[in-house]
């Protein structure tokens, strides 16, 4: 540490200084609370540590704006400059973009934001996340498609995902769901940042079954309680054992009979329950594959097969789920208190 004139300034690039260079090269744009969480820092540290990076002219701050219209201003963002870049060169770090390639786009700027903040509550949970632009190139997707990256789980699944604000247009939904139908990747995640968001995607996505039959797993998810469900239950067999304690038992050896029953791809997972066999659908991730799946699970298969369907649900999202499967009468709900659910992962 030095001082110039009255400004604290680095002298000598520390590890953690490389660190953050890296990760605003990586990301292009972090909060001031996302490098506190990331990197570990006390607030008063991140404060000094952000303010010395600046006046040493290697980061520059930009105050964000435009998550809600009746709020001008929710703290700082940070963005690497072309000096933070040359550090990054000398220090031999592989570098290809300038910091004008690095730049948001402000209207870009809150969905960015929000997808490195998924990425980094889940990174510690051995997520990995590449950004739009690397997916893009890679799945040959169009530059001006939705999709806001690829977030990969501990199973090695990748999903591309997309994030949408608290306001929502069903012109840039049916943008999303063309997107879809038109890429031939399997799985997808979508967060919502308020459950107005939730409930319009949920609504617009379950009834175009076009949508739905060209994935293997449409997730929906609201955008916080995604930050803990990731940790731990996109792994189904975790599900299982979370569910032993509401006294659900994996009785997944057995197998139907009925003729016909290997187009039910989703119903494949037995447990028991109150003393009889169900088929288990965990709609804890608002999937709406599994969603179509159950509901072609019609009332005369039903009845030869002789065993319903216990989904498992949460009291926030019961009304929805009850909603989707109106037609479908031979189902029972497991409610799991969403309060009893992040209590339990935030101890993972």
């Amino acid at each position: 540490m030095s001082k110039t004139g009255n400004k604290q300034v680095v002298k000598v690039l520390q590890a953690l200084d490389i660190e953050i260079l890296s990760g605003l090269y990586e990301h292009r744009a972090l909060s001031t609370e996302q490098i506190m969480r990331r990197y570990e820092m006390t607030k008063w540290y991140t404060y000094k540590k952000l303010t010395m990076l600046r006046n040493s002219r290697l980061i520059s701050t930009h105050p964000i704006r435009g998550y809600l219209a009746n709020q001008k201003r929710q703290g700082n963002y940070h963005r690497i400059s072309e000096t933070g870049i040359n550090c990054l060169r000398k220090q031999g770090v592989v570098v290809e973009r300038s910091a004008d390639q690095l730049r948001v786009n402000i209207r870009h700027l809150p969905f960015l934001l929000s997808s490195n903040d998924i990425m980094i509550d889940l990174e510690r949970y051995n997520w990995v996340m590449k950004d739009s632009r690397q997916v893009k190139v890679e799945y040959k997707l169009n530059r001006g498609a939705n999709v806001q990256g690829m977030l990969t789980s501990p199973r090695e699944v990748g999903y591309l995902f997309y994030m949408f604000m608290h306001g929502i247009s069903k012109l840039n939904l049916n943008k999303t769901a063309k997107e879809i139908k038109e890429s031939n990747y399997p799985n997808y995640m979508v967060f919502a940042k308020s459950q107005n968001s939730f409930t319009t995607i949920v609504n617009v996505f379950s009834a175009d079954d076009g949508l739905i039959v060209k994935c293997e797993s449409l997730k929906v998810f609201p955008f916080v309680f995604a930050k803990y469900y990731l940790r731990l239950f996109e792994d189904e067999n975790n599900v299982i054992k979370f569910l032993e304690g509401y006294e659900i038992y994996d009785l997944s050896f057995k197998t139907s009979s009925v003729s016909g029953m290997k187009q039910f791809e989703g119903l494949k997972r037995v447990v028991r329950h109150n003393g009889e066999e169900k088929y288990l659908v965990n709609l804890l991730d608002t999937d709406l594959v599994k969603v179509y799946n159950i509901k072609q699970y019609r009332k005369e298969m039903y009845e030869l097969d002789g065993r319903k369907v216990l989904v498992v649900t949460t009291p926030n999202t019961r009304d929805m789920h009850e909603q989707l499967l109106e037609q479908i009468h031979h189902v029972d709900y497991l409610e799991i208190d969403s309060g009893d659910l992040v209590d339990y992962l935030k101890a993972i």
